[in-house]
């Protein structure tokens, strides 16, 4: 299992960065913020696929280390992320873990439990890991079915399809002339919640679950930064 676990999680990765870095999508909704957009398009093998672009204020190696190190953190700072614990290392750059989402879009959608195969890694322009150097840094996610941890009767099961935080390391010169880190922060979406919900309640729900993520990435960020960790 393992190196088939290995195989599938190498596949998601490359399937994800493939599907973020495609043309041609189509706006769903415009954030707050300036920048912030979500997109939708129909990918072949998947159906409709979201994808979130905005931009947050901090090195990409930093956000990347900690989604890397500190995933099962993750719930004190994110409340749309309830609860979330790593079931196994399969290998460098890849685990198992088991998640819960606090549902989102107003509470049009509950709760759901995901069992997940992650693969992080450093990726140069063309997609390919590399040791250093990176054109971005990439944490994939799909469903995986897990001995141990079955659907459980008080929960709905929900499938990853696919699906990625895609951050690209940029930086700006301030208007008194310094240089500072940001992060292109992109993340792609495509997920069956199962039950029947209409398309779109769902379009509202991702778009408005995707916005309402970036909040708590930005203002973890600002506390992160007034605690000199970056």
């Amino acid at each position: 299992m393992i190196d088939e676990y290995k195989s599938q999680a190498n596949e998601s990765m490359a399937n994800a960065w493939r599907i973020i870095t495609l043309p041609n999508w189509t706006v769903e909704k415009r954030g707050s913020v300036r920048g912030d957009v979500v997109e939708s398009r129909k990918v072949e093998g998947y159906g409709k696929v979201y994808r979130f672009t905005g931009v947050v204020n901090c090195p990409a190696r930093f956000l990347y280390e900690e989604f890397k190190n500190n995933l099962t953190k993750l719930p004190e700072w994110n409340p749309t992320i309830l609860k979330c614990e790593i079931i196994k290392e399969i290998g460098d750059g890849v685990d198992l873990s088991y998640q819960v989402t606090a549902g989102g879009g107003r509470g049009i959608i509950t709760p759901r439990d995901f069992v997940i195969l992650r693969r992080i890694a450093l990726l140069s322009r063309e997609g390919r890991v590399v040791d250093d150097n990176p054109h971005g840094y990439i944490s994939s996610g799909v469903s995986v079915q897990v001995p141990g941890y079955p659907p459980l009767k008080e929960m709905v099961r929900g499938h990853n399809k696919v699906g990625c935080w895609y951050l690209q390391p940029r930086t700006v010169q301030t208007a008194g002339g310094k240089i500072e880190d940001q992060t292109l922060f992109q993340w792609l979406m495509c997920c069956d919640l199962k039950g029947k919900i209409p398309q779109f309640v769902l379009d509202v729900a991702f778009a408005t679950v995707m916005l309402d993520y970036i909040v708590h990435v930005r203002k973890f960020v600002a506390e992160a930064k007034a605690r000199a960790e970056f």
